[in-house]
C-alpha cells in the first residue's frame, strides 16, 4: 500500500497494515498544522472515508475544522456531514443578490417559454416548396434562379391548368415531381439552367432531401442555442442557491468525500479550491477520477494504495483477510490491463507511476497481521515484508487445529445467471457453489460453539452470487451486515428489496472480496 506524493515525491507504504493510512494522517496533519492550505480527502467507499476522517481526528485535527459530503456516515462523522453544518446560522442575503436571483429567475421563465415554442415549431415543422424557395434564395442562388417565376407583362396574369392563376412556386412544384417547366420551359432563365432541368427523378429527391436537412438543422441549432443560454441561466441560479455550501466548504480546512460525491459536487469544491488532494484507496480509483478531482489550485497530490494489489487476483481465494483493493472496476473486458490489448483503462494513476519508476520509498512493517498469514504474501509478492513485535505470540484460534486451514473439495461451481460480478467481466453470469454454502454454515455454528460470537466472524467471498446464496442460508440464523457495494449490486440486481438493505442488522459480516 502505498502514500504517492506525486508533487514532488512518492512515498511507497506496500503491504496491508503497513501503517499507511496513518503516515497520510500525519502528513494531513503537517499540512494542517503548518501551512494554510486546504485539503481535499477523496475515496472510493464510505467506509475507507469514515476511517480516514476518523484518524484525523484521533490524530488532533479538530472536528470543526472539518466537513464530510455525501448522505452516509458513522456516529463520528455524523457531526461533519453537510446537512448538519448547514444548520449553522449564518449571514442574510442582501438586498443587491436578491435583484440578481430575481433577475435571473425571469431570464430562466423567458428562456424556457422560448424554448418550448422552438421544440413545438420543430415538432409541427413542414417545410413546404415556399420553405425550399425562401432557403434557395440565400443557399443555392442557380437553383433559386432555375425555379423563379418570371414576371407577367402588360399586366397580364400568368395561368396554368385550368385556367387558374400561376403560384410563386409552380417552377419548383414542377421540378420536385421530375416534370419538366411546362409553360415556361422555353422562358430564358429556365433555358440558362438547362443543367439543373435536366436531372433525374432521383437526383432531385436526394436535393430536396439535403436542403430539408439543412432547413431542420437550422431548427435544431436554434433550440441547442436558447437551451446553452437556459443551461447557463440555470447554473448561474443554482450557484446562487449553492453558496451556503460553497461558503461552509470554504471555511473548513479538510473536505472529505468519496469519489461518487467528488462528481456531484464539482463544482462546489472547484469554487472552495482546496491545494492538497489525499486519494485513499488511490489503487482501486480510475485514473480520470483522480484527474477530474485535481483543482487548479492543487499543488499536490497524495495517493495511498497498493499497487501491487491486482497481483493476488489469482490467489484471492487463499487470502480473503489479506485482500482490500483490486483494480479499478470497468465494464468492458476488452479495456482492461489483463485482456492485453495495452489499453489498460483500469489501471490506475497510482499504479501506473509506480510501475513508471517514479521515485518512492516503501514501508516494510506490517502490524495487523499474525505471522502464519504475513508469510504468505511474503513469499509470493512481498518479501521485504516484516512482522511488527504486537502481530507475534497471539492466542491460537479455538477448537482448530492450525490457525489457518486451506479445505478442498470436488463439488463444483453452478453459474446464477441473475446477476453478473462486476470484476469478473469476461463472463455474463455469476458462480455458487452450494457445497461451500452449507460447509460455511456448519463452520458458523462450530466457530460459535467455541465461543465466538458473529461480531467476531466475517464470511469473503469472490463471487456476488454466492454472497446472495450465503445470504439467504445466513439471514434465518444471523441477518448479515451487507458491504455498501455488495448490498447495491444485490438491489440492482432485484435480490433483495432496497428497504432490506436498510435495515439495521445484526453483527455479522458479509461481503465479497475487495469490498
Amino acid at each position: 500500500m502505498v502514500v504517492s506524493y506525486i508533487l514532488p515525491c512518492i512515498y511507497n507504504l506496500n503491504a496491508t497494515g503497513t501503517g499507511k493510512s496513518f503516515l497520510g494522517a500525519l502528513l494531513a496533519k503537517a499540512i494542517y498544522k503548518f501551512t494554510e492550505q486546504t485539503i481535499l480527502v477523496v475515496c472510493y467507499t464510505n467506509h475507507a472515508l469514515d476511517d480516514i476522517l476518523t484518524g484525523l481526528m484521533d490524530i488532533g485535527i479538530p472536528e470543526s475544522s472539518m466537513v464530510r459530503l455525501g448522505g452516509k456516515s458513522t456516529p463520528r462523522t455524523e457531526p461533519l456531514t453537510l446537512r448538519n453544518l448547514k444548520q449553522t446560522p449564518r449571514r442574510r442575503r442582501d438586498q443587491m443578490e436578491w435583484m440578481v436571483i430575481d433577475e435571473l429567475k425571469s431570464l430562466s421563465r423567458k428562456l424556457c417559454g422560448q424554448l418550448q415554442k422552438a421544440f413545438e415549431r420543430y415538432k409541427s415543422a413542414h417545410i413546404s416548396h415556399q420553405d425550399l424557395l425562401d432557403y434557395l434564395e440565400f443557399e443555392e442562388d442557380s437553383f433559386f434562379e432555375a425555379f423563379r417565376v418570371p414576371e407577367s407583362e402588360d399586366g397580364l396574369t400568368h395561368v396554368g391548368k385550368k385556367g387558374r392563376a400561376v403560384s410563386s412556386h409552380y417552377l419548383i412544384d414542377q421540378w420536385c415531381m421530375g416534370h419538366d417547366a411546362g409553360i415556361f420551359k422555353s422562358h430564358p432563365n429556365v433555358q440558362a439552367a438547362h443543367n439543373i432541368w435536366c436531372l433525374s427523378h432521383q437526383a432531385r429527391q436526394e436535393l430536396v432531401t439535403g436542403w430539408k436537412e439543412k432547413i431542420f438543422g437550422e431548427s435544431i441549432a436554434e433550440i441547442c442555442v436558447i437551451a446553452q443560454e437556459y443551461n447557463s441561466c440555470q447554473e448561474k441560479l443554482a450557484r446562487s442557491f449553492s453558496d451556503k455550501v460553497v461558503h461552509i466548504l470554504r471555511s473548513k480546512r479538510v473536505i472529505g468525500c468519496t469519489t461518487t460525491a467528488a462528481a456531484k459536487y464539482t463544482e462546489d469544491i472547484q469554487a472552495a479550491s482546496p491545494d492538497v488532494l489525499i486519494v485513499e484507496e488511490a489503487g482501486e480509483i480510475l485514473e480520470s477520477h483522480v484527474l477530474a478531482a485535481l483543482g487548479k489550485k492543487t499543488s499536490q497530490l497524495i495517493l495511498i494504495g497498493d499497487h501491487k494489489c491486482a497481483f493476488f487476483t489469482s490467489i484471492e481465494y487463499l487470502l480473503t483477510d489479506v485482500i482490500r483493493q483490486l483494480r479499478p472496476k470497468v465494464n468492458n473486458y476488452t479495456l482492461t490491463v489483463e485482456k492485453g490489448d495495452s489499453f489498460d483503462l483500469n489501471r490506475s494513476l497510482f499504479e501506473r507511476l509506480v510501475l513508471k519508476g517514479y521515485p518512492h520509498q516503501t514501508l516494510s512493517e506490517q502490524h495487523r497481521m499474525r505471522p502464519e498469514i504475513s508469510s504468505l504474501i511474503r513469499n509470493l509478492t512481498y518479501p521485504e515484508l516484516r512482522d511488527a513485535p504486537k502481530t507475534k505470540g497471539r492466542p491460537n484460534l479455538d477448537g482448530v487445529q492450525d490457525n489457518i486451514v486451506f479445505i478442498d473439495h470436488n463439488h463444483p461451481e453452478d453459474e446464477n445467471h441473475r446477476i453478473s460480478d462486476r470484476r469478473d467481466m469476461a463472463s455474463s453470469s455469476s458462480k455458487q457453489n452450494s457445497h461451500e454454502v452449507v460447509m460455511v454454515l456448519k463452520i458458523v455454528r462450530y466457530l460459535a460453539q467455541q465461543g465466538y460470537g458473529t461480531d467476531k466472524i466475517v464470511i469473503l467471498t469472490p463471487y456476488l452470487g454466492q454472497l446472495q446464496k450465503l445470504r439467504e442460508v445466513l439471514k434465518k440464523d444471523n441477518d448479515p451486515i451487507l458491504n455498501d457495494l455488495d448490498s447495491y449490486d444485490l438491489v440492482r440486481a432485484g435480490l433483495i428489496p432496497a428497504a432490506t438493505a436498510k435495515l439495521t442488522k445484526k453483527p455479522i459480516r458479509l461481503a465479497t472480496i475487495g469490498k
